[in-house]
Order: structure tokens, then sequence, then C-alpha cells
């Protein structure tokens, strides 16, 4: 008998178990990570040919205990190695552990590859290669505490390469987690198999490789055991024709329309059919490019299938918040069209898993590389999930209606169509050209969190259906009391920028890093203000931010401007908006620095000043925190100083029922007026109490 480890993805080690009790496989031991079993030398071959489940399986060489690198050399070096394979192959040594005296994984290969040369040395006065990347023989070693393990990799390359899958979506799932996928999903044979978003294909072509009897080793053409010197070629031609005779009769059986495939991307369905003919069963796998909006049932109201997905969750390429829209849209959809069916989506994203809206009856945890991923089935009992309140339906509608016509006119690219209208949708949707931003405030605790969460469910799915927006381009952002005045940290690094155009400016903003975009649109008016105001002035803009006003004033011809602000990031941000309005050369001056300490130790004068300060600040980089209710009024004393006689402060607020104290001002010599309806845009004329700018001037 031959003692085998055959090792897997952590969390499929039942399904595994499983597979190699169908196969005949006795004595079985299951650890975290794979499986110890006895078989014969037939079964040490069809368990290669046929586990879809293991990664690798292995000939389990010798196990034994050393004290020290002496022992491990030893012990090593007494194994026959010569028995094993020739002295013309070449090999590598994988060694896994460490312990007190074998500190070093590499020093533990590097001692076992020295034993086992030494031999050959002794026994031909000569050795075999070592080989990096293609050996013809993979030695395994595994050290736990002082226990050593040592085992021949019978399978070569792992073995989720099948050999079919030619091309791959960027984030694509190895071949044998998909087959555990697929057999965990409550598929039943001769039921029809549906995925959304089906990519490369990897779930669709492992589960026809299941219905129809192919064997996933049947189309590798290496081997690692084919340089194993007990190498029996005549068990392994039996075992080749064995599996090729069964697919022959497993195939006719399944006609195209069981396995359906639908992604969005006409390339990647492309490459998908490829994968599914290397595999060869195209014949009997159905793709199309379709989106997720058009997902409906073709089947007949008797038959009943599973809808089987892995969507993005929000690696690489897109964050979670920009992938709500898509889980909502896929839950609606299931429950609209398909009704009795299975639905099981596998996702590393419980955040994301809840927007399905749907109570799973089961779930499953595998490892997907570095993350722990879940697998959700679930039963479609829901016939038709529409709301019968369409009170913000009807809202978000009208209100698009009447500001999408304004805004061609005035070029606007963001613009903002709905803000918290209605007291059971405390939202914010602001438009940028072909992307949505959504603004949750985050209900208190008193409000039933399954109500509000249904209600902002469904306020996602009318949005993507009214503004007629790609399902991917609507991003939902939580915005929350700040309690402890902290600030608010970057959610994400995906570094994507789009380009806005604004009236005649153009700015650069990032949907995903941050709770804001770079662009504050209530202050739309005030830039444009600002820039009508600037020719020939010298400009300066406090609390810079990504430096939007400052772009105004020098297309308003400004004789020079300067930018100043705490954050580096924001500073470079600025420059950036600046250099793609053309907006160059030195009289542009960019300052990294506390506004507040800043303004108290400058020598130069400024015709035109801007400020819209924070709420407040407690950065790490300021002397001291910033509260606009207490500290405003320190402010325009010192911006009074650095005012030139004729010139102009522009102080504005995003502070709810902020004033300020006009006596106050006038007994410091200056002169007020309050400016805000003048500087309202049509998109912002609720909530009058939250906007707000002053025009400041010396009292002449």
């Amino acid at each position: 008998m031959n003692n085998l480890f055959a090792s897997t993805n952590f969390g499929t080690e039942k399904l595994l178990e499983k597979e190699l009790l169908s196969l005949g496989a006795k004595n079985i031991k299951i650890i975290n990570g794979g499986i110890y079993y006895e078989s014969n030398d037939l079964l040490l071959y069809k368990s290669l040919m046929w586990s879809r489940i293991a990664s690798r399986i292995y000939l389990c060489i010798r196990k034994f205990t050393i004290k020290n690198s002496d022992d491990l050399y030893q012990n090593v070096y007494n194994i026959s190695w010569t028995e094993i394979f020739h002295i013309n192959n070449t090999f590598l040594v994988n060694f896994k552990g460490t312990n007190d005296t074998i500190r070093n994984s590499l020093f533990g290969a590097l001692i076992t590859k020295d034993a086992i040369v030494d031999q050959f040395q002794k026994k031909y006065s000569s050795r075999p290669s070592v080989n990096l990347i293609k050996p013809d023989i993979r030695v395994k070693v595994l050290l736990n505490n002082n226990i050593l393990h040592i085992m021949l990799d019978l399978s070569g390359e792992s073995l989720n390469k099948r050999g079919y899958r030619e091309f791959c979506n960027s984030t694509p799932i190895k071949e044998n987690l998909g087959t555990a996928i697929v057999l965990s999903s409550g598929w039943k044979k001769n039921t029809p198999m549906i995925d959304p978003m089906c990519g490369s294909g990897t779930l669709l072509i492992e589960a026809a490789m299941i219905a129809s009897d192919r064997a996933p080793g049947l189309k590798r053409l290496k081997w690692g055991f084919q340089s194993w010197k007990k190498y029996d070629k005549n068990i392994w031609k039996e075992v080749v024709k064995e599996a090729e005779e069964r697919f022959k009769i497993g195939i006719k059986k399944y006609f195209k329309n069981y396995f359906i495939g639908y992604d969005y991307n006409s390339e990647i369905i492309k490459k998908a059919k490829i994968n599914a003919s290397n595999a060869g069963v195209l014949k009997i796998i159905q793709f199309s490019t379709k989106n997720l909006n058009n997902l409906k049932n073709i089947y007949n109201k008797e038959q009943v299938g599973i809808i089987l997905s892995n969507p993005p969750y929000g690696e690489r390429s897109q964050t979670e918040s920009q992938l709500v829209g898509l889980y909502i849209q896929l839950g609606i959809a299931s429950k609209k069209y398909f009704k009795n069916w299975k639905l099981s989506i596998f996702s590393s994203s419980i955040f994301l898993l809840k927007f399905l809206q749907m109570q799973s009856y089961e779930e499953y945890c595998f490892r997907n590389g570095p993350l722990n991923c879940f697998q959700r089935n679930f039963s479609i009992f829901l016939k038709n999930s529409n709301i019968k309140n369409n009170e913000f339906k009807d809202r978000l509608n009208k209100n698009f209606k009447k500001l999408k016509k304004w805004a061609n006119l005035e070029k606007l690219e963001c613009f903002r169509v709905y803000n918290a209208d209605l007291p059971n949708y405390n939202i914010i949707i602001d438009i940028y050209h072909q992307w949505i931003v959504i603004q949750e405030y985050k209900a208190p605790k008193l409000i039933n969190y399954n109500k509000a969460f249904k209600r902002l469910c469904h306020a996602i799915y009318y949005t993507k259906k009214i503004l007629s927006i790609p399902i991917n381009n609507i991003i939902l952002k939580t915005r929350q009391k700040n309690k402890n005045k902290t600030q608010y940290k970057k959610l994400f690094n995906s570094n994507n920028f789009i380009t806005i155009q604004e009236y005649h400016a153009k700015f650069l903003v990032n949907l995903t890093d941050y709770l804001d975009t770079g662009l504050f649109s209530d202050k739309r008016l005030v830039r444009k203000l600002l820039g009508t105001m600037a020719k020939g002035k010298d400009f300066l803009n406090l609390f810079s931010y990504t430096g939007t006003a400052t772009v105004y004033a020098g297309l308003g011809e400004a004789n020079s401007t300067t930018s100043v602000d705490i954050s580096n990031t924001y500073i470079k941000w600025s420059m950036r908006n600046m250099s793609l309005n053309n907006l160059t050369g030195s009289q542009h001056r960019f300052i990294q620095s506390d506004c507040l300490t800043w303004i108290k130790k400058t020598n130069q004068k400024f015709d035109l000043i801007f400020i819209n300060p924070p709420t407040f600040s407690n950065s790490k980089k300021m002397q001291q925190d910033f509260d606009l209710t207490r500290d405003y009024l320190d402010i325009i004393i010192n911006l009074k100083k650095i005012l030139r006689y004729d010139g102009y402060i522009i102080f504005s607020s995003s502070t709810r029922n902020f004033e300020v104290n006009f006596n106050y001002i006038k007994k410091i010599k200056l002169h007020i007026q309050k400016i805000t309806k003048k500087i309202q845009s049509k998109d912002f004329l609720k909530n009058s109490n939250i906007y707000h700018s002053w025009l400041i001037k010396h009292v002449k």
C-alpha cells in the first residue's frame, strides 16, 4: 500500500474526504489543509486523475524525529534517493517549517538538498541538478516542532491547473476551489446553472466537467510521477483510457442550455468560450454578453435550477462601496424572475452580501488565497420585490428632470439631485458625470435598522434605474456624527481620479478613497464669483483643500495665487488641478502649513482672500485644535492685517446654523455682508441653515 497525502484549500477538507472515499481510499485521516490516506497503485493514479478538490498529492516517504541539523542531514541521507529518481532528473526541495535548531526554511532546504546530492555523488560520482522553475522531481519537507515529514510530490504542477484555462480575469479563483463552490452550492445534476457574472467561466466549466463525467486531469500533459522510478506506465494508460471513455459517454447526455454564463464584457466572454473549448465542454455551455440589469429567467416555470456566482467583492480594481449596487441588483433580479430557484454566492465581503437582502439557509467558509471567503446559499421564494410606496422614486425622478436640463445648459457635470428631501430617505445623491455618489446618514439607534436598510437598498436601486447609471458606477458612503471630533480617515487606496467639468473649469475628483470627493458643489457659485473678482489681484486661498477656488482665480487672470493647506495630499491635488487647467508658473504658490499659524506670521498682503474653514480640526500637524464657532473671530482679525485696503474677504462655511457676530465685526472696523442667497445654486436651495457666505472688507 502507498501512504499518500492530499493537500487542499482550507475549508474544503470534508469535500476532499468524500471524494477520496468514493474513489476507494482507506484509513483516511483529516487535518487542516489536507488528508492522509492509503491506496494501492491503481488508486494512486486514479486519485491524481480524478481528484477535483486536491491541490497536490504526495507520496509519504519517511517520517522521523530530529534534534539538530546533523540529524536532519543523516536521516535524509539514509533514504534511498537513487531508487526514487534518476541522476539525470532535475529536482527541487520545498521545505516548510522551523524549530529551535532549524530556524530558517531555506537553511532546512539546503541541508536536505546536500544530503540527497551527496548520496548520488557517493554512488555515481556525479550529482543531479537543481531546477527552481520546472523540476522533474519535487521533494516536500514539512517540519513541525521536531517531527519531519519527507514526501514526493506526484502532481508536478498544482492539480488545480487542469490545462484548459488559457485566459482568466484579474481575480480568478483556482479551479479546485471552483469545484468546491459548485459542490457546496446545492446544485444538482440535470438542473440548470446560471452564472450572471461568469468572468473566465471557471464555475460553469467545473460544473460542466462534473456533469459530463470529465476527469479534471484528462488534459494535463506533464505529471510529477512521470519521473518517479516506480512510475507504472501500464496502469496510467488504463486510467487515462477509462477517463476518455467516461467523458465520451457523459458529454452526450447534456444539452447546451443547462449551463449559461453571462458577462457584460464581450472580450471576457470570448476568453471564457476558449477556456470551455479547451476543456471540451463548450457545446454544453451557453456564453452570452449580458449586463446584470438584463438578467431574466429563460426557462419555463416548472424548470428550477441555481444561480451560482463569484461576483467581485472589493479586491484590486474596485472598492466595496462601488459594488453595493451590483449586489442589490442581483438580489432583486433573483427574487423577481427566479422563484423557487436556489442562489449561491461566493464572496469575501459580509458587508456586500447583506445587500442581497436575503436570508441564507446555509453558509460555508473557504480560504481563497489570503482571504477568508464565505459561500452563502439562499432559497428564492419572493416573486416580486417592488416597493409599494414609491415616494422616493417619484421625488428623485422629479428632481432629476428639473436639474438635468439646467446642468447641461450650465456645463456642470457634478450636481446634487437629492438632498435628504424625504424624512424616511435620509441620503444625499450627487452626480459626477457617469458616476453616482450616495451618502447615507447613519440612522440613530431608535430607528429600526432593518427598515432603514431596506429603504436604503430601494433608494440605490431606483437611483440606478432613474438616472440610467452603469451598475458599477454607484458608490455608497456612510456619514455619521463625529462625536469625538476626530479626523476622518482615508477609506481606500484606489488612487483613481476622474475629470469633472464645472463651467469653464476642470477638476480631478476621487470618488472612493475619501469621505469627500475633492469637489464641494455647494461652493460652485462662490468659486465663480471669485473668478470674476480675481483679475489683476493677488489671491489667497486658505484651507485650500484641492485648490478648486484657486483654479477659478487663476482662470480669472489673477496676478498671483497662494494656496495654503496643512495636508500635503491636498497641496499636491491642488497642483494637479491647476496643471489640468494650464495654470502653471511661479506666480502660483502652494504652501503646506497650518493656516492659523501661517496668517499670523506672513508679511504678504492680498487683494482677495477666500477662506472656507472646517467645522473642526485636530490634525497632529496643528499647534492646537480648531473649532470654527470658537476661533473664527481670531481668524478674521488676523486676515484684516494681511488684507489690502481695497481688498475683499469671502468667508464661507457649511456648518449648520453657524452665524457671524456682525456687531463684533463692526467693532474691528470691518464691513460685512451676507451673500448666501446670491451664491446659492439651484441644486442647493434647500437647507439654507447649512450653506453660508459673507463678503468682508475694510470700513472706508
